[in-house]
């Protein structure tokens, strides 16, 4: 008898721990999944909102604004973590200059903009992309010879 109590004190004590670490342990796959397959899940949107707070911006803080690009006709490109928005010089109107971009906030994570005859290149997240300076056109992906994309 003392040996089925003793199974029996055994298979409590284990049931519920064991259920506890494995509820921890899909969460720690499903959340690894995510992780390692960016390029999969970037194009889903989640609102700040949703987020906790040190996730919103305040005064343009997390990267928002990295830099700015001086445009010959008296306007001004922004970009960083929010895309790339174009302004006049005095910053009052701001137009969305992100056309090409993939979709999700990281195909609009942009680390540098430059100006080069009459092209402008940016350096995105995911890769290299080309526009025509002028007003129309969309932002069109440069192949680059690497083995593996990010």
């Amino acid at each position: 008898m003392g040996k089925k109590k003793s199974i029996k004190t055994f298979r409590k004590l284990h049931k519920w721990p064991g259920i506890v670490i494995a509820f921890f342990a899909i969460l720690f796959a499903v959340s690894g999944i995510v992780m390692n397959h960016r390029e999969t899940f970037s194009s889903i949107d989640i609102s700040r909102n949703l987020l906790p707070s040190n996730y919103s911006y305040d005064n343009w803080n997390l990267a928002a604004v990295r830099g700015s690009l001086p445009l010959h006709n008296n306007s001004l490109l922004i970009f960083g973590n929010i895309g790339i928005w174009k302004t006049t010089e005095n910053l009052e109107n701001f137009a969305d200059f992100n056309q090409g971009f993939p979709k999700g906030i990281d195909g609009r994570k942009i680390y540098s903009v430059v100006q080069f005859n009459n092209n402008l290149f940016a350096g995105t997240h995911f890769g290299l992309y080309r526009r025509n300076g002028n007003e129309a056109g969309d932002w069109q992906k440069i192949d680059l010879p690497v083995k593996q994309e990010r």
